[in-house]
């Protein structure tokens, strides 16, 4: 998978405003060369990356040097931390790039066999890509797995594929209905437990506002509707290894999703702006949204972004198909996988574990500089955890709500095509929001593209 177009540029454009208006880790479109291909990236004593890094001073004489590629913010501090109590082991921290830049630079060293880190931050959508061609360590001789009690079920579904471990999980990004209070009780709405219900409010708030919206739904950006069809049961891949996927975009769940996203489109009742754009934000400040389906991470971007309703947002569960469910999606996470070729893999795994399953480490990684929300068990069933506030909560807990959103995630597998996807989504995706083609038609359109794309790179395409 080698396409440069200018959808990628667009994406990574759009991850770049993310970035600022957030600070935490996002989901990107990525280039990675080769996808699918057998080539060796095993070579031992790969050099480790060049790039200007933090974390390695005050190392003790001997000790054993690693490489890690990261970009979130406060990983220096979660490194520095980990030399402190591991005097045998170094961890220099480098950045790459963010996501896709660094993928990039990856497969690029992968290749030419030279300047491979020991250690990379992948998140979690783009991990098959780099297991089919086989450029990741398999942790599971090193005991990483004994790490797997302490982590929410989702997280470690998508780090492993059958008996391997390719990763450690670290962050998730549950989604939440996050909702402006002061509208809902403005207008008498209830906060609704279904997605009908959801309907009605929507309903509700535009007959008596024209100009208002329930919520703002970006058909352009493919990781929150992905994670909105993961929680709706219509996820569109599945994928357990191999050259088997499921590619199914045109299904009865897929279709209903749909269906119902575009009967709220044709009605005004969301808006279709860009995600983290200007006019996303004013929306949500002004009471023109009145809510968002956002991601755990999301409220703390959202309160630089927003000045007039400070305070008034609240965290519910995201509207289920039926009364009682608790089914939900996931935006956004990272991993720490090891990198094949590295010389010191007993060291990296232990770096890893310890990184993304310590409570040494979470309590840096969910700290004010970092901000990652966790999937690591112990701190999301902490009470002082789930008990934070937010000035844009108010003496609200949004947290408790995000938490157990963390644990109700349906397990999925990402397909290692998402390079391709993510970068096809854009232009394929566009007509609806501009109004020339409808969510349903899209979704026919973008099945055909991934169909025959998938079938061109040798694998055996089925619709689920």
């Amino acid at each position: 998978m080698s396409e440069y177009s200018t959808n990628r540029d667009r994406f990574r454009s759009r991850y770049r405003r993310w970035a600022v208006a957030t600070g935490a880790a996002a989901l990107t479109t990525v280039l990675l060369a080769a996808c699918g291909s057998s080539s060796d990236t095993t070579t031992p004593g790969a050099t480790s990356g060049t790039s200007g890094g933090s974390g390695g001073a005050g190392c003790r004489s001997g000790a054993t040097s690693l490489t890690f590629w990261g970009w979130s913010a406060g990983y220096d501090l979660a490194v520095k931390k980990f030399n402190q109590t591991h005097p045998d082991i170094c961890v220099k921290l480098e950045n790459a790039g963010a996501a896709g830049d660094e993928y990039v630079k990856l497969s690029d060293a992968l290749k030419a066999h030279s300047g491979t880190p020991d250690v990379a931050q992948i998140e979690y959508f783009e991990l098959p890509s780099f297991e089919i061609t086989k450029s990741l360590v398999d942790l599971t001789p090193y005991g990483v797995g004994a790490a797997k009690q302490n982590e929410a079920p989702a997280a470690w579904s998508a780090v492993t594929q059958g008996s391997a471990q390719y990763a450690m999980p670290v962050d998730l990004g549950p989604l939440a209905l996050y909702y402006n209070s002061a509208v809902f009780t403005r207008h008498k709405i209830a906060v609704p437990a279904t997605w009908s219900q959801f309907a009605a409010a929507a309903d509700t708030l535009h007959a008596a506002d024209p100009k208002a919206a329930i919520t703002n739904f970006d058909p352009v950006d493919a990781q929150p509707v992905l994670a909105m069809m993961q929680q709706y049961g219509a996820f569109p891949f599945t994928y357990s290894g191999g050259d088997r996927l499921g590619i199914n975009f045109t299904g009865a769940a897929q279709t209903a999703f749909a269906d119902f996203w575009q009967g709220l489109i044709d009605k005004k009742e969301v808006t279709t702006a860009a995600d983290f754009s200007p006019a996303q934000w004013a929306n949500l400040d002004s009471g023109a949204n009145a809510a968002r389906i956002s991601p755990a991470w999301g409220p703390v971007g959202m309160q630089g972004s927003i000045k007039k309703t400070i305070g008034s947002w609240r965290a519910a569960p995201v509207p289920q198909q039926q009364a009682g469910q608790s089914a939900g999606g996931n935006w956004g996470g990272s991993t720490l996988a090891v990198v094949k070729g590295t010389v010191h893999a007993k060291e990296a795994a232990e770096f890893a574990k310890w990184f993304g399953g310590s409570a040494d480490a979470w309590p840096i990684l969910s700290g004010d500089v970092a901000g990652a929300f966790p999937g690591y068990l112990p701190l999301l069933n902490s009470p002082a955890f789930q008990s934070r506030t937010l000035p844009i909560s108010g003496t609200s807990q949004p947290n408790k709500v995000f938490a157990k959103a963390a644990q109700d995630l349906r397990p999925i597998q990402w397909p290692p095509i998402m390079t391709a996807a993510l970068t096809q989504w854009t232009s394929t995706f566009a007509g609806v929001a501009k109004g020339t083609e409808t969510l349903p038609e899209a979704f026919k359109t973008f099945q055909q593209q991934m169909v025959s794309y998938a079938k061109a790179q040798g694998f055996t395409v089925t619709k689920g």
